[in-house]
């Protein structure tokens, strides 16, 4: 329980950028990592960085990878937390959407996060009603999506529930 109490306040920092007139929400995520790839060009400032994520459709968030130094990050497959960590921020993609039986407080952005567009991650397709992983997604990749996604790999394939499936789940 104390890890979770820990989880709820480490996204009470929030950074905001603006594109197009509207403001996005970046959650800065403290003593979390954010298992995703870091992609692109580096930026000089936070502020670059997350004006540049928003107009690009898959970043989920940016991280910090040197002093004055950021990059978008693609591909969000989970999280782990880490004392240390302080280099993350997550962009709210939920516009503020939230669901009875979420795991917790913040799972709603981070599921979002892990889609997205569309119902499957990025690097999935529709197959049935589950997600099917295309190219080289290996076993640990794989089970590092979150446990409410029903992560499986089959030795050549990993399969996870698709959006709508986890969100029914938590209504």
């Amino acid at each position: 329980m104390g890890v979770l109490n820990i989880f709820f306040f480490i996204f009470l920092f929030v950074s905001t950028a603006k594109s197009d007139g509207e403001t996005y929400r970046f959650l800065h995520t403290f003593c979390v990592q954010l298992n995703a790839l870091p992609s692109g060009q580096t930026f000089d400032t936070l502020i670059a960085a997350m004006e540049d994520c928003i107009e690009y459709g898959t970043c989920v968030g940016v991280k910090k990878t040197g002093e004055d130094k950021y990059q978008q990050l693609l591909r969000l497959t989970g999280y782990a937390f880490c004392e240390t960590c302080t280099d993350y921020y997550l962009l709210d993609k939920t516009g503020g959407l939230t669901y009875p039986n979420q795991p917790n407080d913040l799972e709603a952005v981070i599921l979002f996060a892990i889609f997205p567009i569309g119902e499957c991650p990025t690097s999935f397709d529709v197959d049935g009603s589950l997600c099917r992983g295309r190219g080289s997604i290996t076993a640990d990749i794989c089970y590092s999506y979150p446990s409410y996604m029903a992560p499986q790999h089959d030795g050549t394939n990993c399969y996870v529930y698709q959006k709508q499936t986890v969100i029914k789940s938590w209504q």
